[in-house]
């Protein structure tokens, strides 16, 4: 009995030590994730003219742009652009935008070409510095940095957008270039007679004309010199009263070859009438001062 004791004890020390010799298990290993490659290359700056026009706030400034033909004017070279916005469209008196694209490469295109200085990029650390600066239009904008930088009245409320070839600035307003004013000369009123003939002649046609200028207390004299119509004055179909005092209530009058018909005019106005046979026209007498 001790022997069999003895050795179940020496059986129970041989497991207990087997448990403690035994390995732990294997740690278990996480790859480490191959970082994704990094974009160098930097993304490509477009042109002016491209920033423009996919910008919503310059929609109308790219319509001129377009319908001036300046699509390309700024492709190469280096440009400094002042961007009117929509709401600085706007602000021009109505009728304005859509009398400028009825002639655009007039004076749209003088406008347009205001806002752009050429061969120089001016950044707004550039334009602070500077006093003036003349635009392709050649127009000279003065520039204020009193109170922010107005330029020729227009405030910049955006800076240093840049472009493939230049930068631009954006303005509140449209800076109208100085308007050289072209005066018609007026056409000369005829110097009224005291005295005028009109003629009926046989190639049917009236001389001088069925229009006359006279002075108050003027007269007119139609004459027929054609033997073959008894030509004749009457008052329009619808005349207006005054009229009727001098050519009668719309019955002809006819005049027989070699004859003649004279009224005096003794008010200032305009009085129409109508010829009778041929020519069948219409004309006034003016009667001035």
């Amino acid at each position: 009995m001790k022997k069999l004791f003895v050795v179940l004890a020496i059986l129970f020390i041989g497991i207990l030590l087997a448990g403690c010799t035994s390995q732990p298990p294997a740690p278990v290993v996480t790859p480490t994730p191959t970082p994704a490659p990094v974009l160098t290359t930097a993304p490509q700056v477009r042109g002016c003219y491209a920033v423009i026009a996919d910008d919503p706030q310059f929609s109308v400034l790219g319509t001129a742009l377009r319908a001036a033909e300046l699509e390309t004017a700024f492709d190469n070279g280096s440009f400094t652009i002042l961007a009117p916005t929509d709401n600085a469209f706007a602000q021009l008196p109505n009728g304005t935008i859509a009398s400028l694209l009825k002639d655009p490469k007039g004076e749209l295109k003088q406008i347009l070409l205001s806002h752009v200085v050429a061969n120089k990029t001016l950044l707004r650390v550039d334009v602070v510095k500077i006093g003036e600066a003349k635009t392709m239009q050649g127009t000279v904008l003065k520039i204020n940095t009193t109170d922010g930088v107005v330029i020729s009245g227009a405030k910049v409320t955006k800076t240093d957008i840049v472009c493939k070839n230049g930068v631009i600035h954006v303005v509140d307003r449209v800076i109208l270039p100085p308007v050289t004013v072209k005066t018609a000369t007026p056409t000369p009123s005829p110097t009224p007679q005291p005295s005028v003939t009109i003629t009926f002649t046989r190639d049917l046609t009236l001389k001088p004309s069925a229009t006359v200028y006279i002075p108050v207390g003027g007269k007119v004299v139609w004459k027929n010199d054609d033997p073959f119509k008894p030509h004749g004055i009457a008052a329009l179909n619808n005349p207006d009263p005054a009229s009727l005092k001098y050519f009668g209530n719309g019955s002809a009058q006819n005049i027989p070859y070699g004859g003649s018909i004279s009224v005096t005019f003794d008010k200032v106005g305009r009085y129409d009438y109508k010829t009778v046979f041929q020519p069948e026209t219409t004309g006034s007498v003016i009667v001035t001062t």
